[in-house]
């Protein structure tokens, strides 16, 4: 091999310590020189002199070969020659790491996803187990509006709702949620609120609505609420009365409990708080039984 790439260098007039650059520039030189020989003469292939252009290509691409051969072998030894006889199967992985990486993040996000998934049903199924087990809810309450409770925008209202079942020994159950409604929109995280909150009015089923005079004044004319005009024991003062867009009579949809004790006793923060019975409460007495009972808490 050593004799074989001294005469490869030895066709081009290049010393074996030649760069590559030197190696170029000296190939390219050769072949040009060959060809403007050859168009000179008219194609003859006589005399001594001439420059051999196949003779030039092959000393090259031996010196080239050699060369990426070396530096291939210098890479493995540097990068695998740790190995020793494994060498060959540590680069066989790193070539197959190297080009189906993709692949095998892909896979493993699949896997996780799908874990993922798994886990969200069995707790699912978990959680509709234990919720089997607890009696039946005897009221519904939803507070919907500019309030706050606890630490943050969807605070854990457990603590809510046993306040409430306090005030109510007769029952056994009792379900509170919180839905904060941003008063003004003045950036794009209070217009993601106003839309959270109006989906979560599509898919709820509480019996009785606690809320600000505003969405008070939204969802009486949208009809969501029942009239409470032949409810008895409801003060006139307190009395939030309405116009629905089938019912162009003023009617009473809503009692006012801000001044009432409700919010101290629970823990709410707010200034304005009207109870309404939803049109489809499942417990609409259970309803204006809360609304009386923090009625006649001045």
């Amino acid at each position: 091999m050593d004799e074989e790439l001294k005469q490869a260098y030895a066709v081009l007039g290049l010393s074996e310590n030649a760069d590559r650059e030197q190696l170029e520039n000296r190939y390219y030189l050769l072949v040009r020189r060959a060809r403007a020989q050859k168009m000179r003469e008219g194609g003859d292939q006589s005399g001594a002199e001439r420059v051999d252009e196949e003779a030039i290509s092959r000393a090259y691409r031996f010196i080239k070969d050699y060369e990426e051969s070396k530096a291939k072998a210098e890479f493995t030894e540097q990068n695998y020659g740790k190995y020793k006889k494994m060498a060959g199967r540590a680069q066989k992985w790193d070539h197959f790491l190297h080009y189906y990486k993709f692949h095998i993040i892909g896979a493993i996000i699949l896997l996780i996803a799908i874990g993922y998934g798994i886990k969200s049903y069995v707790d699912h199924r978990h959680e509709q187990a234990e919720l089997a087990k607890l009696p039946p809810a005897n009221l519904a309450v939803m507070f919907y509006g500019n309030y706050f409770y606890g630490d943050g925008l969807s605070p854990d209202t457990k603590p809510l709702a046993e306040d409430i079942l306090k005030e109510f020994p007769d029952w056994q159950r009792v379900l509170a949620e919180l839905t904060y409604v941003p008063s003004d929109t003045k950036s794009e995280q209070d217009i993601a609120l106003l839309q959270k909150s109006m989906l979560v009015l599509m898919t709820d089923k509480s019996d009785l609505y606690i809320m600000d005079k505003a969405n008070f004044a939204k969802l009486a004319t949208q009809g969501a609420l029942q009239p409470l005009d032949d409810k008895s024991g409801i003060e006139p003062a307190l009395a939030m009365k309405a116009k629905t867009e089938e019912d162009t009579s003023e009617r009473v949809y809503g009692v006012d409990l801000s001044g009432t004790k409700m919010a101290e006793e629970l823990g709410l923060h707010g200034t304005e708080f009207v109870a309404g019975i939803r049109v489809s409460a499942k417990h609409p007495d259970e309803a204006m039984t809360y609304i009386q009972h923090y009625e006649a808490k001045k």
